[in-house]
């Protein structure tokens, strides 16, 4: 999307960053959620802490499941149905990535579906031309176990590359259960003919891990979140995916080429988990056994239900085909560049949910009949989308200093929902939506090294299945997400040592999607928000204070930079009543409640990365000492100040964390070895209550060694 060149952002009519290999090897960032935070406006909530399930979001937008960010891998979507669910409940380990590119503004029509706040694409690495390879062993404390190899190389007209990670750990929310990570990637690239060119990748990721969704109470906060622990240690996440993509790259002249991408994949994600149940403080239960994390308010904590649990066996298939064209020309008697394709796509996930009854932890299981249904299975559906993509855009370089980038992108999504679980027979729905996204941008350079931009665009992000369609099968007006997003802003190397951006930006929605979670948590069910408005200011700064005063300094660096992010307004305008209800309600609240002018959850006002770096050639030394920060977030669309027993709702509080990380490279034996921590000063925190109250990241330290070979 961006690329590598020192000028690759010069023409491009938006805010946009590229988080490079030497700032994720450097720093040795041990989650994407650390990686993201270098980048303007993107606020990661963590989730387990091992950055498995992260939630991505943009300039205030809802990060639950990452589902408002487009994430990419190489060009091609990653998310478990990308129209259907685009659910996070995968990414890979942020070990393999070349670089990592975060575009924002009117460029991103090319991509979609997701396209409001930003896309991301994760680069990886090509085969080197010469072989080679490397090794790293990491360990630490939360007996944290790193391993990650690489070795590739070209050989005739040839190039082929094997990757390969192993992590384990405690995990950092809550340290007595585990998590198990294994992902092996194979990459060949192949020239076929002087102009035509192949790429082929397969991957293997598997999760072997305890990770469920319970949190905890305001109570049992209290009690244990110093300490970590939960009491639901029988959990069990089983994860396997498979990979692959194909890109066949052609030219037919020095003007037109063409990258037709191939891709798909096969996901099987079984989740067995206790059902919970609320306990008053005196210990008798509060309402019945539960699936979901929809806990009463009330509710003074939070314990396994020891004779029932349930497990979402879901199984994923998608598969794609896009040509893009890139053409060079002077149609309109400008020299112009045009991107233009199209893009077809097919999704289907098979849903199940299996009840069960059991003796105790590991006794013998039998069949939790529903009274209604008599059956053991509390969902039973497939789901399928077919969808269609048509993209334009042209860049007009008007004069040397002027370019106008005009484009557009055509969605058209076809849904159909099979329920198969009603005792009365099957039921089917289906339906169809349409959109058009236009925009355009431009950038003003008149001097060297300092570019200015601007644009607008149509933002789009079409609502789940689940969401639109019924298990009755009647369709639910539940609009997709439209947005007008507007940005200004400048970039600028005035001098060799210095660097900085500045962009404004504003998101006026005519409807936005707001859910309080995706797993049964608060207001589980996704309400369209009706009018919204996102607006703030973005700054990001990077100086060589040691260039500055003694001149340009190969050997030398003494770094700062500061990323920061003010999302000033993040806001429900126009008519729209609270999701919460029912139990979620503490006794006395009105059922009805209007959250017009309300902030809208999980979008902070003031974002801060900053950093202080040192790097020394000729030793072979290089340190940087960080903080991460993020300001206070309401956790419900009430915008509840206090918070009510069961930790769901309320006030998350902000946070600064500090992290450091030193490397010594070693040249006779090529390696470098290095030590890193996270959380320095081991503070305890909060980061989310969409489902019980959940930490951070706690103190963390890990040393170890990259071998080059």
């Amino acid at each position: 999307m961006i690329g590598t060149a020192p000028e690759a952002l010069e023409h491009i009519p938006g805010s946009g960053r590229v988080v490079t290999q030497e700032s994720l090897w450097k720093n040795h960032r041990l989650t994407i959620n650390e990686a993201l935070r270098e980048v303007p406006g993107v606020n990661v909530r963590d989730e387990e802490g091992l950055g498995i399930r992260p939630n991505i979001g943009i300039r205030g937008l809802d990060p639950t499941r990452s589902r408002k960010v487009h994430i990419m891998e190489d060009g091609v979507p990653i998310m478990l149905m990308p129209y259907g669910d685009p659910s996070s409940y995968y990414f890979p380990p942020v070990f393999r990535f070349d670089r990592i590119e975060v575009l924002k503004g009117s460029g991103q029509l090319l991509y979609g579906p997701q396209n409001i706040g930003g896309v991301m694409n994760l680069i990886t690495r090509m085969p080197p031309l010469t072989p080679q390879g490397n090794f790293e062993f990491r360990g630490g404390n939360l007996n944290y176990l790193n391993t990650h190899f690489d070795y590739g190389g070209t050989w005739g007209k040839g190039g082929y590359l094997v990757d390969y990670t192993h992590f384990q750990s405690d995990t950092p929310r809550f340290t007595n259960i585990r998590a198990k990570i294994d992902d092996l990637t194979f990459k060949t690239v192949q020239e076929l003919t002087a102009r035509t060119t192949i790429l082929a990748k397969f991957n293997y990721y598997r999760e072997d891990s305890g990770v469920g969704y319970q949190g905890l109470t305001e109570a049992d906060w209290g009690a244990r979140g110093g300490d970590r622990q939960t009491p639901f240690t029988h959990d069990h996440f089983d994860f396997r995916r498979v990979g692959v993509h194909v890109a066949v790259q052609h030219m037919f002249n020095a003007d037109l080429s063409v990258t037709t991408n191939f891709f798909g994949h096969y996901i099987a994600r079984d989740w067995s988990r206790q059902n919970q149940l609320a306990l008053a403080a005196d210990g008798t239960p509060i309402g019945g056994s539960l699936t979901g994390n929809n806990l009463p308010a009330t509710a003074f904590t939070v314990v396994p239900d020891p004779q029932r649990r349930f497990t979402n066996e879901r199984e994923y298939w998608v598969y794609g085909v896009e040509p893009r064209f890139h053409l060079t020309h002077r149609l309109l008697g400008i020299l112009s560049e045009a991107d233009f394709g199209a893009r077809f796509m097919h999704e289907q996930s098979d849903r199940k949910q299996f009840l069960n009854q059991i003796t105790g932890i590991g006794g013998s299981s039998t069949c939790l009949a529903s009274p209604a249904a008599a059956t053991c299975l509390g969902e039973n559906n497939i789901r399928k989308t077919d969808a269609y993509a048509l993209f334009f855009q042209n860049r007009f370089f008007v004069t040397d200093q002027i370019t106008v980038t005009p484009g557009f992108r055509i969605e058209h999504v076809n849904y159909e929902q099979f329920n198969k679980l009603p005792t009365t027979g099957e039921t089917f729905g289906k339906t169809a939506i349409t959109e058009v996204l236009p925009g355009i941008g431009a950038t003003y350079s008149p001097i060297k090294n300092y570019t200015f931009f601007a644009g607008f665009h149509r933002g789009f992000a079409p609502p789940q299945i689940s969401d639109a369609i019924t298990g009755t099968g009647a369709v639910v007006d539940l609009d997709a997400e439209l947005s007008w997003n507007y940005e200004l802003g400048m970039r600028s190397t005035p001098v060799q040592w210095l660097g900085y951006e500045l962009t404004f930006f504003q998101m006026d929605f005519q409807n936005q999607i707001v859910s309080q979670s995706v797993a049964g948590g608060v207001g589980a069910t996704l309400t369209n928000a009706g009018r919204t408005r996102h607006r703030g200011i973005e700054f990001a700064v990077k100086a060589d204070v040691l260039d500055a005063v003694t001149g340009q300094n190969r050997n030398e660096d003494i770094i700062v930079d500061l990323n920061y992010t003010w999302v000033a307004d993040a806001e429900f305008r126009g008519t729209r009543n609270s999701a919460i209800t029912g139990a979620a309600l503490l006794p006395g609240e009105a059922a009805v409640f209007s959250v017009s002018g309300n902030r809208l959850p999980y979008a902070p006002k003031h974002l801060l990365t900053a950093g202080l770096s040192y790097i020394n050639r000729n030793v072979g030394f290089d340190g940087r000492v960080e903080t991460q920060c993020i300001s206070d977030m309401f956790g419900d669309d009430r915008n509840t100040h206090n918070p009510t027993p069961n930790g769901l709702r309320g006030i998350v509080r902000g946070w600064c964390v500090l992290n450091a990380a030193a490397n010594q490279y070693v040249k006779p034996i090529n390696t470098t070895f290095f030590v890193t921590g996270k959380n320095l000063l081991d503070q305890l925190f909060m980061v989310d209550r969409t489902r019980g109250i959940y930490p951070g990241l706690p103190l963390m330290v890990q040393a170890g060694a990259r071998w080059t070979f």
